[in-house]
């Protein structure tokens, strides 16, 4: 019998997802077929068991359809709306899986996505890469490393919404659960945390009677207008916000590359835990 580090985590090939499973059970998975407009992560489940993110908002179902989970969306690329689920919006479209790779402790995909505006234009190709991490304690990190190649001279326009969203689940929200959002700064909820930078933002609140679970979002230190101004609110939405201030043009032929890191955790945020995983973050 040959002596291999058996993976216990994997990336696992389904007919419209792509499963990530720790001991053979799914702990995050990639949504890409059945996906309309732009694939997403989902479910993404914590140390408890249970489900971290959401579908959509909770009070307003309808006009906010386009909230899946986490997902990657943008308001105002060369003014197509790639943001809402909408006729006339722009579609990130599945072209390829480039690459899997399992080991004893991280499983990884890597996607070709193209960004396509209503009239068939693609405007952005996209390399994403997704990295699911094994910590102690059932935790774990999702690692996005994404590579834009500007196929044109892309506008980024000025906008609170996007690059990253993440929606939790209604047990976490401020509103709703008694959840809490905190930041590398020591700010606190919406009223605090809305439009300020900070290196890392972290949503955490109930999952069961007496447990809790959280996700911190870490802004790498190499991403553009770092470090990140963050749209939250205390309905349980959380993004760093890359293009609140600036906008950015991104010459043809020019790559736009990013890096974020989420922290999925047992418990409420503790900033001491946080501010080290950050910093091994900001190394890489």
């Amino acid at each position: 019998m040959n002596n291999v580090n058996f993976p216990r985590i994997q990336a696992v090939p389904h007919p419209t997802k792509i499963v990530f499973q720790l001991d053979g059970a799914e702990l995050v998975s990639y949504n890409y077929l059945h996906a309309p407009y732009r694939p997403y992560l989902f479910p993404v489940i914590g140390p408890s068991g249970r489900y971290l993110t959401r579908i959509s908002h909770p009070h307003d179902p309808i006009g906010h359809r386009h909230h899946y989970s986490i997902w990657l969306a943008h308001y105002n690329i060369n003014d197509v709306d790639f943001w809402s689920d909408a006729d006339k919006s722009g579609k990130q479209i599945h072209q390829n899986f480039l690459n899997f790779e399992d080991a004893p402790d991280f499983a990884r995909m890597v996607a070709q996505v193209l960004w396509q505006a209503p009239d068939g234009k693609i405007l952005l190709k996209e390399n994403r890469q997704v990295t699911v991490r094994l910590l102690e304690a059932k935790q774990y990190f999702i690692d996005m490393d994404l590579t834009f190649n500007a196929l044109e001279d892309i506008h980024f326009g000025k906008t609170n919404f996007g690059l990253l969203g993440v929606r939790v689940a209604k047990t976490m929200g401020v509103h709703d659960g008694g959840g809490n959002i905190t930041n590398s700064e020591g700010d606190v909820d919406e009223a605090q945390v809305f439009g300020k930078r900070a290196r890392w933002c972290d949503y955490s609140g109930p999952v069961t009677p007496t447990e809790w679970n959280g996700i911190t979002i870490f802004d790498h230190p190499s991403n553009y207008d770092h470090p990140v101004h963050w749209h939250v609110r205390n309905d349980g939405w959380m993004c760093p916000s890359l293009f609140f201030e600036n906008a950015l043009t991104l010459p043809a032929g020019q790559e736009l590359m990013l890096k974020y890191r989420l922290f999925v955790h047992a418990g409420a945020a503790d900033a001491g835990i946080i501010e080290g995983h950050y910093l091994d973050f900001r190394s890489l």
